[in-house]
C-alpha cells in the first residue's frame, strides 16, 4: 500500500512539475529601484528607444523599424555601469553597432528624465501618469448629449446562435478583486461610464476563470478583474464618446465589441500576502508599446508577471490578444451574440 502511494505521489509531482515550468518558469529578482526608476521609452535624433532591465542589467533596445510596435524587432544593447547613471555600450547587433558611453539625468523624485548616448540626447516619454497626466480623451459632446443618443440607438440585428449565460462573477469566483474601471473616472475618459459595480460574464467562461484563480494561487497571486460584459448600449456610448482623430481606437457599434458578448475579460494580478495589485508591465487602456502582449520593455518580473498570466488563462481557453495583454476572449472561435441587457436587471 505504501508503495502504491509513494508511486502515485511521484506520478504527481512528474505530472504537475512541467506545468509549472511551462505557466512560469523561475520568478525574477525585483529589479532595484534605483534602475527601475530609468525605464521606459525615451525619443530624440528621429529615433524611439526603449531602457529594459533583465537579471539585474539595464540595456537599451534600439527600435531601427518604425512599425515595430512592440520591440520584438529591435537590436538590445545590454549596458555596463561604470557609476551612478553612467554607463557603457559595446555590443553589436544584426542590423547596427553600438559602442559608446551613455549617461542618465533625474528629476527631483529621482526618475529618469533624459539620457545622453554618444553626440545625441534623448527625452522621456512618460507613460501611465507617471508624470501626473493621465492619457484622457475628452468628448465632441456633453455627457448628457451623448447618453441620450445612445439610449434611443439601434440595437444590431444578431447573427450568431449562441447567447450567453451571464452570471454574477462575485457568486461564482471566490477571492476576485475588482477595480472595474469603467464604473469609475480612472479611465480614457476619466468620467464613469458603467452604473453598475457588478461584473457579470457568461457561466462557462466564469467556471474557467475559477480554475484559473486556482491555479494563480500557487504562484502568489490572484485576479483582478478590470472589466467584464458590457452592455451594447455602454459601448454605443464609448464609440459616441471618441472624437474622429480616436475613433480607430474601438470598433464600430455596428461590428460590436468582445466585451458585448459576456464572453471576454480584462484582468490584471494582485498579490496574495498583500493584497495590493501587482504593478503590471502597463497600466490597463495605456495607449503606449507596453499594451502589447509580446512587449520587451518594463522588468524582466513585469514580463514574467505578464507571460505567467496571460499562459495560465490559455491553459483554461482564454485566448489573449497582441494589443491588449490584459484582455482575453473565452473561446474566441466559438461565436456569440451581442448583448445590449442591463446589468442592473439580470
Amino acid at each position: 500500500m505504501l508503495k502504491k502511494m509513494l508511486s502515485l505521489a511521484i506520478f504527481t509531482i512528474v505530472m504537475v512539475l512541467p506545468l509549472l515550468a511551462y505557466a512560469a518558469g523561475a520568478k525574477p529578482n525585483p529589479a532595484q529601484k534605483d534602475e527601475a526608476a530609468l525605464l521606459g521609452i525615451y525619443t530624440g535624433n528621429n529615433e524611439m528607444l526603449l531602457v529594459r532591465e533583465t537579471a539585474g542589467k539595464l540595456a537599451v533596445v534600439y527600435r531601427y523599424k518604425q512599425d515595430d510596435k512592440d520591440f520584438t524587432a529591435s537590436n538590445i544593447y545590454p549596458l555596463t555601469r561604470e557609476h551612478y547613471d553612467s554607463y557603457t555600450i559595446n555590443e553589436a547587433g544584426p542590423m547596427t553597432g553600438a559602442e559608446s558611453d551613455i549617461k542618465f539625468d533625474r528629476d527631483k523624485d529621482g526618475n529618469g528624465v533624459s539620457l545622453r548616448l554618444g553626440e545625441h540626447n534623448y527625452t522621456r516619454q512618460f507613460t501611465n501618469g507617471e508624470d501626473g497626466k493621465p492619457f484622457r480623451i475628452t468628448p465632441e459632446q456633453s455627457w448628457e448629449t451623448l447618453r441620450k443618443e445612445a439610449d434611443t440607438a439601434v440595437f444590431p440585428l444578431q447573427k450568431a446562435t449562441n447567447r450567453a449565460n451571464l452570471v454574477d462573477l462575485a457568486e461564482v469566483v471566490p477571492n476576485l478583486h475588482y477595480d472595474l474601471r469603467y464604473t469609475t473616472g480612472n479611465n480614457i475618459f476619466g468620467v464613469p461610464l458603467v452604473t453598475s459595480k457588478k461584473a457579470y460574464l457568461d457561466k462557462d467562461a466564469a467556471m474557467a476563470l475559477m480554475r484559473v484563480q486556482e491555479r494563480l494561487k500557487e504562484y502568489g497571486y490572484g485576479l483582478v478583474v478590470w472589466e467584464a460584459y458590457r452592455s451594447w448600449r455602454d459601448f454605443k456610448l464609448a464609440t459616441l464618446a471618441l472624437p474622429k482623430k480616436y475613433k480607430k481606437l474601438l470598433p464600430t457599434a455596428e461590428e460590436g465589441y468582445p466585451h458585448n458578448t459576456g464572453r471576454s475579460i480584462d484582468v490584471s494580478l494582485y498579490d496574495l500576502d498583500s493584497g495590493e495589485q501587482v504593478q503590471m508591465i502597463s497600466d490597463f487602456d495605456e495607449q503606449t508599446p507596453a499594451q502589447y502582449s509580446g512587449f520587451i520593455g518594463g522588468t524582466q518580473l513585469q514580463r514574467w508577471q505578464r507571460d505567467l498570466l496571460q499562459e495560465i488563462m490559455g491553459l483554461e481557453g482564454f485566448d489573449p490578444i497582441d494589443m491588449e495583454w490584459w484582455h482575453f476572449d473565452y473561446k474566441s472561435a466559438e461565436k456569440y451574440q451581442l448583448l445590449n441587457v442591463s446589468v442592473d436587471n439580470l
